[in-house]
Order: structure tokens, then sequence, then C-alpha cells
């Protein structure tokens, strides 16, 4: 077992939440990946993480199970319930970084209770927001979910925001303590800056949008009902493992193309000109910091959390979701903009994005850490 080590400058910080493998990664489990690797840079650290699969896993291994991996210079254990309080015990942490809503945390709470440590949480999104409004799950699990967000924002030390419209809205469901929230942004990794000029495209425009799970819908929706008053011609990449599909008008062909993963991405952006975040909730969008790093125009609604960061017609272009006109015309303004325009839009998107590299933006988090273990 690899202790957590305290120096003088270093808190010593366990991370918790899910530590996915996959190669295709949410937006959370792209932040907590990306936070843990910077944290372990210079810090000895563990990610702890539950048996989520019922299915795969048994009720043995659900409770007293332990895997152990290797990941980033630290450990990623996956442990079994009646392992927690015991890991809890050994490591010690001065604080528990709750990285990613998981209902197996409520446990850390009860730890806080006994002993002198630090819980701050990472609110990616509102789930009972997200539950009522765009999911299909069981009422029981909804209770669930309910419970354990209300203690995580309730009875966390800090309580981390991707953006003051996610905080917002949390207010709308539990009540949260101003001197507990701080507003820190999503972080994109170096992969995305390829630092290649972008070559015109041509006469017609390619735009690009992701459509990964149902809190997309709205984007398609918008995009549906926009696509007849869009004049200029465009290609519309939708990146997606959904069966979906959308009707060619005269001048846009859609193309729909699965989900590539995030190291995959910079290519596939090289001749793609637009980003579209069309959603009417998202509490940051790293997909569309991601593409402004990789030399997209950004196209976003008001409604996105990134939109804080873009600046109508210098770094990019907002507008409001409930606006039928607002995506049209901009799209039109974008097809009738020289290339020398339009290049000057992409220089400034590209360093926009590069303020939010996971380089600079774990420093903010290491600045929390010491203000949290005071």
């Amino acid at each position: 077992m690899r202790a957590l080590k305290r120096t003088k400058d270093n808190i010593k910080v366990l991370f918790a939440g899910r530590y996915s493998a996959d190669t295709l990664l949410s937006g959370p489990e792209r932040t907590a990946r990306s936070i843990f690797a910077e944290h372990c840079l210079s810090n000895s650290s563990v990610f702890i993480q539950y048996f989520f699969d019922g299915r795969k896993f048994s009720l043995f291994k659900k409770l007293f199970g332990k895997e152990v991996i290797a990941s980033e210079g630290c450990e990623v254990l996956t442990l079994g319930l009646l392992r927690l309080m015991p890991e809890l015990l050994r490591r010690k942490p001065e604080i528990i970084h709750l990285i990613t809503f998981e209902r197996f945390a409520a446990i850390f709470y009860i730890y806080r209770m006994v002993f002198n440590v630090k819980i701050i949480y990472n609110s990616h999104g509102i789930v009972q927001h997200e539950n009522s409004e765009f999911k299909d799950i069981p009422a029981f699990y909804r209770f669930k979910d309910k419970i354990c967000e209300k203690i995580f924002l309730k009875y966390s030390d800090k309580v981390i925001f991707p953006s003051i419209l996610a905080m917002d809205i949390a207010e709308k469901y539990c009540s949260v303590n101003e001197k507990k929230a701080v507003v820190l942004p999503n972080g994109v990794n170096d992969v995305f800056f390829t630092g290649k000029a972008k070559q015109g495209s041509g006469a017609k425009l390619k735009a690009v949008l992701q459509f990964r799970n149902r809190l997309n819908s709205s984007g398609i929706e918008l995009l549906e009902k926009s696509g007849s008053s869009i004049k200029i011609p465009l290609d519309i990449y939708i990146l997606t493992n959904e069966n979906i599909y959308l009707q060619n008008k005269d001048n846009i062909s859609y193309h729909i193309t699965k989900l590539i993963p995030s190291y995959e991405l910079p290519d596939f952006y090289a001749d793609k000109d637009i980003f579209l975040s069309l959603n009417k909730y998202d509490t940051f969008s790293i997909s569309t910091a991601e593409a402004m790093a990789s030399g997209l125009i950004p196209v976003v609604t008001s409604q996105t959390g990134i939109s804080r960061y873009i600046e109508n017609g210098v770094n990019g272009f907002v507008f409001d979701h409930f606006d039928i006109g607002g995506l049209p015309e901009i799209l039109n303004k974008i097809g009738l903009t020289s290339l020398q325009e339009r290049n000057e839009l992409i220089c400034s998107a590209v360093k926009t994005a590069g303020d939010l590299r996971w380089s600079s933006v774990y420093k903010l988090y290491e600045e929390l850490y010491r203000e949290t273990a005071g």
C-alpha cells in the first residue's frame, strides 16, 4: 500500500468517484482523470472507486472486494463497501476530493463526522435536475440520488461548480452556502493544441456537433428546426453512437459518425471549421473547449456554461437556445466572412482555450486544497 505522504507544501488528498478505463469518457470522467493525473505529477495519492456494475460483480465482491491499478504514478483502488472505512483509516487523508457524483461516497460523510477530514465535492451537473428533465430512471434511484446529492451539497466543506450557471441551477434544488461554493472551469488536455494553422476548407464550411446522450437531445431538435433557415452551404458532422437520422437540405449535408476517443479528435477536427454546442442545458461543455483548442469556431447557446468565456464575434458566437433564429443568423454570418476574419476568430478561440489548459486550471485546485486544509 502506498501511503499518502505529507510534505511542507503538499496536502494529503484522497480522490474518490469513478475512474473509467473506457476510451469514450463523459465530461466528468475526463475531468476526474485529468485532475488526478496533474495531482500525481508532484504528489503521492490514491483514487478510490466502487464495483459499479452489479451485473458484472458478485455481492461478495461489492462488499469485500479490492482491486489495485497503478496509474499516473499513483494508485487506483476499486473497493467493496466494507473496505472503504478501513482504507480511510489507513490512509488518513486531510482532504477527500469527491470528484464525480457517486452514491457510494455517502460513506465518506460518516467518516467526516468522526475524523478531522475535509471534503471537496465536484458538482459537474445537477443530478436532481437531470433526472427530472432528461432521464427515465426508476423512482427509487431518483430518491437515492436526491438524498446523496443533498448530502454532498450541504455537508461538503467546498463545492466546486464548473460555471455560475451550474451553481444557479443547484440553488433551485438545495440551498448552497455561498462561502462553500467555488466556480472553477474544466480544462483542456494538451493533445488538442496541435499548433497547426487552419487551412481554408473552401466554399462549403464544415461544422461538428456531438450527441452523446439524452442531455444533448435539445441540440439536435434545435438543429432540425433551424435547418431550413441556414442559407450557406454546410456539411454538418454529428458524432454519436445513437440511432438518429436527419434529412439533408438543399444546402446542408448531414454526416453521422461514430463517437471517437478524445485522442483521435484533433485529427478529425483538422479540416473542420465550426463547433456547435446547442443544448438547453450544459453546465460547461469540455467538448467546446477542446474544439476551440483545435482551431474550430465555437457557436454555443447562452445556456452552456462555457459561454461566459466567449465574446460574440471575437472568439466565437453565443445565442439563446430558445431564439429559433439565432443559430441560422450566426451560421449565415460566418459563411459570409472572409477567410482572414475567420482566421482571426480561430486565433482568439485558441488563445481562450489556452487559458484553460489543465496545467493552468490545476493550479486553482492546488490553491483550493491549501485553503481548505487550512
